[in-house]
């Protein structure tokens, strides 16, 4: 990481020295600490201990705007011209280079969508205007959340633009964001102070015991009325366990407001955390992540939208959001790798990717042992007891059809795993797809672009291309009344 240059544009030179704390970490690398100048614009803050409400409310006082949370102990804050940072305890000020700007993912890429994404107070027609400057176009999302835009242009130029001070980090776009698919997005987890940054990497998880291991309570507060009760509470239960298979932490049900335990509620509008739910069709969830930075009150908590249209397996999937929701409640942020479960934009899963895995395991370390995912069993059909004869009854009056809405039943087979590794240019999958009607057809699409329809139906098999990385595969069975159910693996060529 480059040192932080001196901008002789300055307001004023710091009075506090600079203090050796905890170091400023961003996706693209630490910050280099140099005593330095602020310049009007963005910039950085950081303080030898967490900056409280006090803290935040005396930069108000100075004419800066507190934007965002960056790990550790510093604000993203919008300077004025007449901000004042003297007699402040401050350990380093500075703003973002260019450098810090740009995911990691986009070195050496050429072609393809990026989504950028713009500092809080930027407004869009100027965000807009800075992106045409270069020469990029705007794809238009209709799901795109605020101060952010999905780009197509000259990725040359990546470096020009990420010197704007109006950018604040640049990220590979998923598929569905290039292609224009409605998604829906996630604004990063949150924290008393504001919500991590994009570009930010966030802290160490919930502090561990002697053995390295972390256990923490889960209370389900209450679920939302759009679902089954017991299918609602078993897709959450389901989210959790998925992290725990693949990390030191164990999660078991606990008492609401204890510390170390994640309280998980639906709820509308205005809630009383200060992040208002906006209704359908809008931010989905939010969560706080663990302690510190945030108190024990609400660390690890986490809110959904009641007013959403939930769902298992299709539309606003509950397991999806879960997953990705208590993925920030263990104390990660957003990965720039399109497809895992921890990309800022949701999308159906059945699992964790094996970034997502790295990730968790980059906080608490592996299990002894990591179980293999089991495929999904299906239940035998009991035999049918055989009937004594009875004496005809009359016909009955012919009753209106029912329509049908059961969806099918689904599985994927071969291979055994849900996460497979392998050097090669293509995989082949294959399983089974019952319906109560019959299978009109199997689909499968993979994250990294490209879609088909699988061989036979009941009895299905699919050859998929795989580019280098991870490829997400999502197989879907249909019905006739257009009823679907879906499974996915993730396959990672090396």
């Amino acid at each position: 990481m480059n040192h932080r240059k001196l901008i002789p544009a300055a307001l004023l030179l710091l009075a506090a020295p600079v203090l050796l704390g905890q170091p400023i970490r961003l996706k693209a690398g630490a910050v280099a600490r140099v005593p330095g100048r602020i310049r009007a614009g963005h910039v950085i803050v950081q303080f030898p201990g967490y900056p409280d409400a006090a803290v935040r409310e005396d930069l108000v006082r100075r004419g800066l705007r507190v934007l965002e949370y960056v790990p550790d102990n510093a604000l993203m804050v919008a300077a004025g011209p007449r901000a004042d940072l003297s007699g402040l305890n401050v350990a380093w000020a500075g703003a973002l280079e260019a450098e810090d700007k740009i995911s990691p993912l986009l070195a050496g890429q050429v072609s393809g969508a990026v989504l950028a994404v713009f500092h809080a107070d930027v407004e869009m027609p100027r965000a807009r205007q800075v992106a045409r400057s270069l020469g990029f176009d705007a794809i238009e999302n209709p799901g795109l959340l605020p101060r952010q835009l999905v780009l197509s242009g000259p990725l040359a130029r990546l470096k020009e633009l990420a010197e704007f001070d109006e950018v604040a980090y640049l990220m590979p776009a998923s598929a569905d964001l290039a292609a224009g698919v409605r998604v829906a997005g996630c604004a990063g987890a949150v924290t008393e102070a504001g919500p991590v940054g994009e570009y930010a990497l966030v802290g160490t998880g919930w502090p561990k015991d002697a053995a390295g291991k972390v256990a923490l309570g889960y209370f389900i507060r209450n679920l939302t009325e759009k679902m089954d009760a017991a299918t609602a509470r078993g897709e959450i239960e389901s989210a959790l366990r998925e992290w725990t298979k693949y990390s030191n932490v164990t999660m078991a049900p606990g008492t609401q407001g204890a510390a170390r335990t994640i309280d998980i509620l639906f709820a509308s509008g205005a809630h009383g955390d200060g992040y208002r739910f906006d209704g359908p069709g809008g931010t989905l969830a939010h969560t706080f992540y663990p302690a510190p930075p945030n108190q024990e009150t609400i660390a690890g908590d986490m809110h959904l939208d009641a007013d959403e249209g939930w769902h298992a397996g299709s539309s606003v999937d509950l397991f999806s959001v879960a997953l990705h929701e208590a993925g920030h409640a263990l104390g990660l942020g957003h990965t720039d790798r399109p497809g895992t479960a921890m990309y800022p934009y949701y999308r159906q899963v059945g699992g964790l990717s094996s970034d997502d895995i790295a990730g968790i395991q980059a906080l608490y370390g592996a299990p002894a042992t990591t179980p293999t995912p089991p495929t999904q069993p299906t239940q035998p059909t009991p035999p049918t007891q055989p009937t004594q004869p009875t004496q005809p009854t009359p016909p009955t009056q012919p009753t209106q059809p029912t329509p049908d809405s059961t969806p099918p039943a689904l599985q994927i087979t071969s291979p055994g795993l849900s996460i497979v590794s392998t050097t090669a240019e293509a995989i082949t999958i294959g399983g089974a797809a019952s319906d109560n009607v019959a299978v009109l057809s199997v689909k499968w699409a993979v994250s990294t672009g490209g879609s088909g329809t699988a061989s036979g139906t009941t009895s299905w098999s699919a050859t998929v291309p795989l580019l280098v990385g991870t490829n997400v595969i999502t197989v879907r069975a249909y019905d006739a009344a257009g009823n679907s159910a879906w499974r996915s693996l993730t396959a990672v060529r090396r």
